[in-house]
Parts: structure tokens; sequence; C-alpha cells
């Protein structure tokens, strides 16, 4: 008799679609590069972990290859390709490239082609960040290992991963990781320490165009203008013509300092040896009170106020520009999705701050390709 094997495909085979529409898999490969002895590349374990991740489980990256098992990973991902290999140390190692590259420039080329394919307008772009709770000590060194580690420890040391990433490529010289620190929680989770995970997207689909992953204590105010210059400089494409946010982009705000107060573990004024056990800040500001500013806000009592440097009244009419301001809720809506529990159930814990980075971006690519297909 002739033996039938029968694996599941489910609305996993239209995001396999959607990804390989956007080419995602072949600049992944280009960027991070490949090797004769890999029997998954890069790019394809990238897109394994988006179908992972839009697979809408409660623990993504829990069981990873368990979840391709009964599933047509070839037809998925690529020829060859067994869930076996789909293993925590490849994974690992992944991120880790992925990062080395740069997860913000590799992610607005992604985006960049996606757009080209896809037909998407990009003549108007909304920014707007939030924050994700990690679980774990993270203890300020982005080699320290967590106290809950999802995807295990490749055993390789700091020169070892130096000396591999030269081998397959990519420039040694590394960016800057991230601090996992505590900050304001839109979580309503402020006992955890956090990264802020910052979108750039179209006002045409929602599809994000920039994603930059920051520390768990930046603030909208200080980061928004710079992350706009350096998305200018990353896209190639046309440019937007107008971007969108919110109060943070400006600021009647001067002289910021942030106060940082020591704290003992004994009461009573500590000697020179005692070394503080923990410490609280605040901020100092001065608010410049612009009188002119105040006047017209008082003719106008009641009243919506937005602010824009957009002064051709005739291109940009009143109506046209609240317009934009209420699609603003394109970053909002990817938010709640990032955030849904069925789509990453809130528990953020990896061996590095550094993969973190990386795992930001692979979210990011979810929220890209569900856009696009949307």
């Amino acid at each position: 008799p002739l033996a039938i094997d029968v694996e599941d495909v489910d609305h996993l085979g239209i995001i396999a679609g959607i990804a390989d529409e956007s080419g995602l898999v072949e600049i992944v490969n280009e960027k991070l590069g490949t090797h004769e002895q890999e029997s998954v590349s890069a790019g394809n374990i990238v897109k394994a972990l988006i179908l992972n991740c839009l697979g809408f489980l409660t623990a993504p990256l829990y069981l990873f290859s368990q979840f391709f098992e009964g599933k047509a990973t070839e037809h998925l991902i690529g020829a060859g390709v067994k869930p076996e290999q789909l293993n925590d140390h490849r994974i690992g190692r992944v991120l880790d490239r992925l990062y080395s590259y740069g997860v913000t420039e590799l992610f607005v080329r992604i985006a960049l082609a996606a757009v080209h394919r896809f037909g998407v307008e990009v003549e108007s772009a909304h920014m707007d960040g939030s924050s994700m709770s990690v679980h774990g000590q993270y203890l300020g060194s982005s080699t320290e290992a967590s106290a809950d580690e999802s995807i295990s420890d490749d055993k390789e040391t700091e020169s070892e991963q130096s000396s591999c990433a030269r081998a397959e490529g990519i420039d040694s010289d590394e960016p800057v990781p991230i601090e996992l620190v505590h900050g304001y929680s839109r979580d309503s989770r402020p006992d955890l320490k956090q990264f802020t995970l910052n979108l750039i997207c179209s006002g045409d689909a929602d599809v994000p165009l920039s994603l930059v992953v920051g520390n768990g204590n930046d603030a909208d105010r200080a980061v928004f203008a710079p992350l706009i210059q350096q998305f200018q400089q990353h896209w190639t494409g046309e440019q937007p013509k107008v971007f969108v946010a919110d109060a943070a982009l400006f600021s009647t705000l001067s002289d910021i300092q942030v106060i940082q107060n020591p704290h003992y573990r004994k009461r009573g004024r500590p000697s020179q040896s005692d070394s503080p056990s923990h410490y609280t800040f605040h901020l100092q500001a001065t608010l410049v009170l612009y009188d002119t500013v105040v006047e017209a806000h008082r003719t106008q009592a009641g009243r919506f106020v937005l602010a824009t440097n957009l002064l051709d009244f005739q291109t940009w009419t009143n109506q046209r520009i609240l317009q934009e301001y209420k699609d603003q809720q394109t970053c909002e809506r990817g938010f709640r999705f990032l955030k849904d529990p069925l789509f990453f159930a809130s528990r953020v814990f990896l061996k590095s701050n550094r993969r973190i980075m990386a795992l930001a971006m692979i979210i990011g690519l979810c929220l890209l390709v569900y856009g696009l297909g949307q």
C-alpha cells in the first residue's frame, strides 16, 4: 500500500506566502551571509520565528522545534528543513548575528523592500513608543544569564562568538546593547525591568517602516526627534511628507536634570566604606511659561490643540491635519497586537540584552507580515 504522510499547513501557509513575497528571507541571507555547512539559513530561521510567533499560541519560542512537528516545514520554510533543525542553539546564534548586523538597519531594509513589492503608500508616517516588560534578573551585563531562559546558551565564549561572526562576514564592531532597567511602565508592571519599543508606521495599511529598541528608561520626548532623523538616513525610498506623533515630540521644559539619590541598608549617616544598596531617581526641570501661548489657549479654551510645522494652508488644511492626527492610532493598534496574550504573552526572557534586541526586531517583522496580510 502507498504510504501517505499528512502534515498541517493551516493559516501558516498564508503567513509563509506573505513572508516570501516580501523578500525578507533573501535580504536576511544577503546581509548576514550564508555558510555551506548550514542546514537552515539565517533567513529561514527568521521566517520560522515569524511563523511560530504568528501561530497564535500563548508561549511563542517555548518548545520551538516541537511546534513544527506534524507541520509541512519544507513547504512552509524551505526544501530539506526538518523540525529538529529548528533548535534553541541555532536560533540563539541567528539572534546574535541579527544584533551584530544592526536590528534597526536590517528592519528598515526589509520594510523598504516590502513597501515596494506590495505598493504601500508612505506619504505620511506615524510614530509612537511603548514599553515591553522582561522576566529575569538582567544585572546590568548583557552577557549575564537571567534567572529564566527560554533559549539555551550555546556555551560559546565572547571571543568564540566574535571569531564566528568574522568568519561569516559580519562586522565585529557591534552596536551598543540596550539597558534593561525600571522605567515608566505602560503595562502597569513597575516591578519588572523593561525595554522600550519605538515604531514608525505608514498611514497606509499600518505597515511598520522602522523599529528602534531602546533602554527601559528612555523618554519619548528625548528620543523621537533623533529617531526621525535616523529613519530619514536609513530610508532610501520616497520619504514621508509628514511625520505624526503625540505631544512628546516637543516640550516647553528646560534645564532638565536627573537627580540620583543613594540609599543604604543601615540608618544614620553612612561611612565612606559603605556602599549604597540601591538608588532612586527623580527629574528636576524648569517649566518655561510662554505668555503668548497661554493667552492663545485661554481664548480657545475647550478646543483640541494640534501643533504642526506644515504651513502650506492650501495643501494642509485644518481638516487634513486633524485626519492625519486621528490616524495616529496606527502605531497604537500595532502595540496592542504585539502585547496580545495570544501573540506574545507579555513574557520576554532571553540569555542577553543583545538577543532581546534581536527578538524585538522579530516581533516587529511579525507586525509587518500581519499588516501586509491585512
